[in-house]
């Protein structure tokens, strides 16, 4: 037998009779959510626009206690209104006591005299078992709950006295008194208009479980404080086994197993993060991932129009949207219906599963949703597109105006930034010091994400390997941490005024000197025990003069000394001159921790690395720290300007299509100095530049005319 799901009334649960288990703790609402409860119904009531139109109420999980009807019939029932009330049956309250409670109270206050009410009985909390030092009590709590609307019963002794026995009997009276209050305060409310509403409009989401134990079923739900998502509330409509009338039951069967197979391989599939974080960020509250594919649904209204006001606001707005679905439907329901139906839940996911495994789609999709777009924005996207290649054209347009928004505008004088008499608008000045640096970091992620795509790109097209795996920039690593731009040769050198800070820097400078009296003055100043900061500084003047192109120092606050640092490692070595941030950024991604200090007695670097780390290096901060990027280093020591120059070049090279997004559509035999492979944008003289444009400008005017 399936668990059966769907939407009762307060109405429909009169003459019901509902058991609190002895494993459930009593009635504790407070204050604040017993007037949240009326706040939220009365603004219903005052927006309700139709008789249609429902104020819906968190599940309410119950298990048929399943005793001897008939016999309690010929046993107990005294009237027909008796054994109507038998024939609804006892149900064991596994979750929603305490909002089923508080409705009863507010029953009982709106309308004292009404005695046909559902009723709630404590199965450790009965008369019988209530005393006060030793002396029996007159009422349980289900006799306290009806009887707390009698006024008298209220100013008498014997209610003093059992408000003390049972911390229960506080919350409820307490619960009374707020709800008597508000009601007083609340002139403009009727209680009539109140209690047609609470009635008849107010509807729990009503789901009876089969399971044989139902003390797991309240475990889950409460002592872990999972709450029972819209997803499992919809796999019980897709999975109730009365949506199969027209087939045998072993066509219901192979459906259910087929439904819910496919079920788990989806979720399964989501709760793996580097799927769920190339199309998410993090934050997801709900336990179960497959409730975005639903939210999407009920967002896109992809079983047509529904009025969004008669689905509330409660938190099970998608759930009701698929309920109205199904409800709406019933009489056409079958098995071909069912599976329709979830053939639109399986095309969202096949959507996102065929992003996940094309090159260009996941890293695309997954840059554009870490800074500007969410999978259902981009799934619309998708959907509007006529294919994959427009698809993919409409997502790079996207990412061009992220990059464009990163540079600066036209009427900057920045724009015609020069790499000696060449032409760049990447290379301007982030700030006086860097302090707009984190304005470029769209450029830098992209930089690594696109040189993944590039290398993907020549691996998965070539004879040799003919493979169509790909190499995935792991944005579920990526999103785990949080990033700095941070400068790679450190403008920090004048500012190391302490012993401490000085012999690690220098030791490291000395790590790479020949031989020479430089090197020899350096040791004898490290090896000494008292800082003399104008030493220091007669030292480090002539540091920099021994490099031929070291980086100018208005040059360090523009992108081409700017890398991604996970903010944990920038906060160890931002500081660190670049020989001593090589060493700890290289020994992270290998796994280890590099701490880089100065032994006095070996008067040289220690570099101990016994601590193991888990930790992601971007590829691109990797091929800086190696100098991938400069074809033959001078040296290991520092970031000099060829250094600087070359990952420039290389950064335009890569997202030249990005930066400079009019440049696509010149016919190639119009841009000259592009098609060679060894012509580098930041190469084109700004007079060239200048060119393109002016035929870019001419050929859009001559698109427009047409």
């Amino acid at each position: 037998m399936d668990d059966i799901l769907k939407l009762v009334s307060v109405n429909d649960l009169f003459g019901m009779t509902f058991i609190i288990p002895g494993y459930q703790r009593g009635y504790r609402w407070t204050d604040r959510q017993v007037n949240d409860l009326l706040n939220d119904i009365n603004e219903f009531l005052s927006k309700s626009k139709g008789p249609d139109e429902i104020y819906c109420i968190q599940p309410l999980v119950i298990k048929h206690r399943g005793e001897d009807i008939f016999r309690k019939i010929k046993e107990e029932a005294q009237s027909l209104d008796e054994i109507k009330s038998l024939l609804k049956g006892s149900w064991d309250v596994i979750d929603g006591q305490q909002r089923l409670t508080t409705l009863h109270i507010v029953l009982s206050y709106l309308l004292p005299s009404l005695k046909d009410k559902y009723s709630i009985e404590y199965e450790t909390r009965t008369a019988e078992n209530q005393r006060v030092k030793d002396v029996k009590l007159s009422k349980g709590s289900k006799e306290f709950l009806e009887e707390i609307a009698n006024k008298s019963y209220r100013e008498s002794e014997d209610f003093n006295k059992t408000l003390k026995s049972n911390i229960d009997f506080y919350h409820i009276a307490n619960a009374y008194h707020i709800i008597e209050t508000w009601f007083e305060e609340q002139k403009s409310v009727s209680k009539e208009n109140f209690l047609d509403t609470l009635i008849h409009k107010v509807k729990f989401i009503w789901y009876e479980t089969t399971e044989q134990d139902p003390i797991k079923v309240f475990t889950r739900l409460n002592i872990g404080k999972i709450p029972l998502t819209d997803s499992e509330l919809i796999k019980a409509l897709f999975l109730n086994r009365s949506n199969f009338r027209e087939a045998n039951s072993e066509q219901i069967r192979l459906q259910q197993i087929e439904i819910a197979s496919e079920w788990d391989e989806i979720e399964t599939t989501l709760q793996n993060d580097e799927f769920w974080l190339f199309c998410n960020n993090p934050g997801w509250e709900k336990p179960t991932r497959i409730d975005l594919i639903f939210d999407m649904m009920c967002e896109d209204e992809v079983f047509g129009t529904m009025d969004y006001a008669n689905l509330g606001n409660d938190g099970h707005k998608t759930f009701r949207y698929f309920y109205k679905h199904f409800n709406d439907n019933r009489t056409e329901i079958n098995t071909e219906w069912i599976r329709n139906s979830w053939v639109q839940v399986k095309t969202y996911f096949q959507i996102m599963d065929e992003w996940y495994n094309d090159l260009e789609l996941y890293h695309y999709s997954g840059f554009l949703i870490e800074y500007r777009r969410n999978i259902k924005n981009l799934i619309d996207l998708y959907k509007m597109s006529d294919n994959k290649e427009q698809f993919k054209i409409a997502l790079k347009q996207d990412i061009a105006k992220i990059i464009r928004k990163c540079l600066p505008s036209e009427d900057s004088n920045h724009l015609s930034g020069k790499v000696g008499d060449t032409y760049s608008t990447l290379d301007f000045p982030y700030g006086n010091n860097g302090e707009n640096k984190g304005t470029c970091r769209p450029i830098l992620l992209l930089h690594n994400i696109q040189t993944i795509i590039n290398q993907n790109m020549k691996l998965c097209n070539s004879e040799k390997y003919e493979s169509g795996i790909f190499y995935k920039f792991p944005f579920h690593l990526f999103k785990k941490e949080k990033w700095d731009v941070e400068h790679i040769a450190s403008n920090a050198g004048d500012s190391l005024e302490s012993l401490d800070q000085q012999q690690p820097w220098l030791a490291s400078i000395v790590y790479y000197l020949p031989e020479c009296e430089l090197k020899s003055e350096i040791v004898e100043y490290i090896a000494g025990s008292q800082v003399d900061n104008d030493k220091f500084r007669r030292l480090k003047s002539k540091i920099d003069k021994l490099d031929i192109n070291p980086l100018k120092e208005e040059d360090k606050q523009k992108i081409r000394n700017f890398t991604l640092l996970d903010a944990s490692t920038n906060r160890e070595y931002q500081n660190d001159p670049f020989p001593v941030k090589r060493i700890c950024v290289l020994a992270k991604e290998q796994g280890y921790k590099a701490i880089v200090a100065y032994d006095k007695e070996k008067n040289s670097i220690n570099i101990d690395k016994s601590t193991e780390v888990i930790a992601f290096v971007p590829p691109c901060t990797k091929n800086i720290f190696i100098k991938a990027y400069t074809d033959v280093p001078s040296s290991m020591g520092a970031w000099s300007e060829p250094d600087a120059v070359a990952y420039l070049r290389n950064i335009e090279q890569v997202l030249i299509e990005f930066i400079y997004p009019e440049i696509s559509s010149i016919p190639a035999k119009l841009r000259p100095a592009l098609s060679s492979r060894n012509r580098l944008i930041c190469n084109i003289s700004k007079n060239t530049m200048d060119r393109y444009m002016s035929i870019i400008r001419t050929m859009t005017q001559k698109q427009e005319n047409n």
